[in-house]
């Protein structure tokens, strides 16, 4: 009888504290990072899960548009247009660079950009242009 109330004892004891290590730290652990997310976004997580779908969204067509130009750079490369492609590339650059650079764009694409002008004088050509 003493060993059954033994391995009885050792048995719930290990239930507990497998149950506090493998259920309970974890969920905590996982509050501690949905507190911290909403805390960071300003939003609650319905919110955040509400917005999911805007951001897929949103991904798709940036991730079109740019299957898009590549389409038409390449299809500009296998013809032979070489020129082409290049001053079409400089056209989306120049619009970036333009656009962005005192409105708070990408601040590693725009020095991109400054370092290739530095390079390249048609880079350099294509962002210094007036828009008409």
């Amino acid at each position: 009888m003493r060993h059954f109330i033994t391995s009885l004892v050792c048995l719930a004891a290990g239930i507990g504290i497998g149950w506090y290590f493998g259920y309970t730290r974890p969920s905590l652990q996982a509050m501690h990072i949905t507190q911290e997310l909403e805390k960071e976004t300003g939003m609650s997580i319905a919110e955040m899960t509400k917005a999911v779908p805007d951001s897929l969204a949103a991904m798709q067509r940036q991730d079109e548009t740019a299957a898009g130009f590549a389409l038409g750079f390449y299809k500009f490369l296998e013809n032979g247009e070489i020129d082409k492609a290049k001053s079409r590339s400089l056209q989306f650059v120049g619009h970036y660079y333009r656009g962005y650079k005192d409105r708070g764009g990408d601040t590693n694409m725009l020095a991109d950009i400054e370092k290739a002008a530095q390079k390249y004088p048609a880079v350099a050509n294509e962002i210094s242009r007036e828009i008409k």
